[in-house]
This record gives C-alpha cells, sequence and structure tokens, in this order.
C-alpha cells in the first residue's frame, strides 16, 4: 500500500556524557527505523540521506527495508529533513532513468 514516506538526519546528545552521533530515522505510516550513522560523519545533503538509505536497506531491520521498496514499487515521491522531492528528482538514485 502507498502512503506517505519520510526521512530525516538526526543529531543525537546525550545530555549527562555530552557524546553526540548521528542517526537516520526513516518511517511511513506502517514502518519506522533508525540507522545509526556515527558520531562524525553524516549525509549531508537531502539525496545523499536517501542514498545511503538506499545503500542500507537490505541490511536493516524489515520496517527501513519496508519504506525503500515502497517507494521503488509506487514510484512515490519523499519527505527528506521537511522538503518534498517527487519521483522524477529521486528515480535516478534507484538506477531509473
Amino acid at each position: 500500500m502507498s502512503n506517505a514516506a519520510y526521512i530525516d538526519v538526526n543529531e543525537i546528545k546525550n545530555v549527562v556524557t555530552k557524546t553526540v552521533f548521528y542517526e537516520v530515522k526513516v518511517w511511513d505510516n506502517y514502518n519506522e527505523g533508525d540507522i545509526f550513522v556515527g558520531d562524525t560523519e553524516y549525509p549531508k545533503t537531502d539525496l545523499d540521506a536517501l542514498q545511503y538509505c538506499i545503500d542500507c536497506a537490505f541490511d536493516m531491520p524489515d520496517g527501513i527495508n519496508d519504506v525503500i521498496d515502497n517507494l521503488l514499487e509506487y514510484r512515490k515521491g519523499v519527505t527528506i529533513n521537511a522538503t518534498f522531492y517527487e519521483w522524477d528528482e529521486i528515480k535516478h538514485l534507484f538506477g531509473i532513468n
């Protein structure tokens, strides 16, 4: 079933230890998941964040994989960091012309 999909790149700070790390959160109406990115490197652009999710999807829990699969199956856009991208703007990341 097609539904709205979202991706956010987040900075997470432990308020006690002051350590910082980054994650990419992926979700839709039915699935969600977080990809731990690290403490120094993270996707710097929206399309880099989507590419990171595509590259990681098959190694991630089913929720993340399902969200990415649905984008491809239904040829639909995605909201990344509060900006919506139409399918035509992202399809090249899936290897589609």
